[in-house]
């Protein structure tokens, strides 16, 4: 009997996770991000405006669906890395922080878990004193990150980390952060301006230490405040979400149970059309790629690639107990990218 990874009885809702309005520090409004996301093939968009949760539903349509969400920020005044740097506090640039999506629940419930009107700031202090948050005062310390997360855990909010390399991140604080549902693994408005912004490699390196059921998640954080252009950093990262219909409940709900995928790619990125596993094997049907690979627990060492001027769109690996976890990686010819996340062997195969 085949088990689903990526099921084609689902409907695969391209989403930009990360995103930014004239409501915090962005140049355009939740409208003409809807109008230019719906454009380009997008059916939801998580509106992550900085330290505020607000109600997009009126933007909601039979092909799009507004995210209730925000972007959270703990910042740590002192220097990330004081043995190279010998002062006692720096600037913002090269000072650590921690910035958390936070995706809610109920889509009209906007009242915030872990939040102080004295972090709005931008366009968003506008919305002061609205009774909105809980009072809490978030501090760069495991505890307190750990609590920020706690809150709103116990509210039902889904958690994400952002960004590790644009924030400074080291092992010691992404793997001391406890209640995510996913990562980021890339942001692509960052990617432009460091480069290093794409980073499985700490995705897997979490799922190691023992963050099992962890998502991984692209997603643009698109400010658009470039006159010449605008929409530069729209539209190259990207998580599909498999529900059977465009509803809140229904999206959220695949999201909390991990039935997500993320790919990177400015307007036809690589995407699974089904996964499987059958007899043993797992079983990946995509639209045509370079290379697709069985990554796992240490090096598994499976992988397909196309002959010269040739593409693929599927492939077959045993799947060992050993493997202990995979998660499959496809590429296409212009090296944009689309990852499942980790999932147990135990949970596809018998007798292992």
């Amino acid at each position: 009997m085949k088990k689903y990874i990526i099921s084609p009885e689902l409907n695969w809702y391209r989403a930009n996770f990360h995103c930014h309005t004239v409501n915090s520090d962005g140049g355009m409004t939740p409208e003409q991000v809807k109008d230019a996301y719906k454009a380009q093939g997008y059916s939801i968009v998580a509106y992550t405006d900085h330290e505020i949760l607000l109600d997009h539903s009126y933007l909601d349509d039979d092909n799009f669906l507004a995210l209730t969400s925000s972007e959270y920020s703990i910042g740590q005044p002192e220097p990330a890395y004081p043995q190279i740097l010998d002062v006692e506090t720096a600037p913002w640039p090269r000072s650590k922080t921690i910035h958390l999506n936070v995706f809610a629940p109920n889509q009209h419930d906007v009242f915030q878990p872990a939040a102080h009107d004295d972090t709005l700031w931008s366009n968003g202090g506008k919305y002061k004193n609205q009774g909105k948050c809980d009072g809490y005062r978030r501090t760069y310390t495991k505890e307190s990150i750990n609590e920020t997360v706690k809150r709103l855990n116990d509210k039902g909010f889904l958690v994400q980390l952002n960004h590790p390399y644009w924030s400074l991140n080291t092992s010691e604080d992404y793997l001391n952060i406890e209640g995510l549902w996913g990562l980021e693994i890339l942001n692509y408005a960052t990617e432009l301006e460091t480069g290093s912004e794409y980073c499985p490699f700490i995705y897997d390196e979490m799922v190691r230490s023992g963050m099992y059921g962890l998502c991984c998640t692209m997603g643009d954080d698109n400010h658009n405040r470039d006159g010449e252009k605008p929409w530069r950093e729209s539209f190259g990262g990207s998580t599909f979400i498999g529900a059977k219909e465009l509803k809140y409940d229904q999206i959220f709900e695949a999201m909390k149970n991990g039935n997500v995928y993320c790919a990177s790619g400015r307007y036809n990125p690589p995407q699974f059309k089904e996964v499987y596993v059958e007899n043993g094997k797992i079983v990946i049907e995509c639209s045509p790629v370079e290379n697709i690979c069985l990554n796992g627990y240490g090096r598994c060492d499976r992988h397909i690639t196309s002959q010269e001027g040739e593409f693929i769109t599927h492939a077959e690996f045993d799947l060992r107990p050993s493997d202990v976890y995979f998660r499959i990686t496809i590429k296409d010819e212009r090296g944009n990218v689309a990852h499942t996340r980790h999932y147990f062997v135990k949970d596809f195969i018998e007798n292992n």
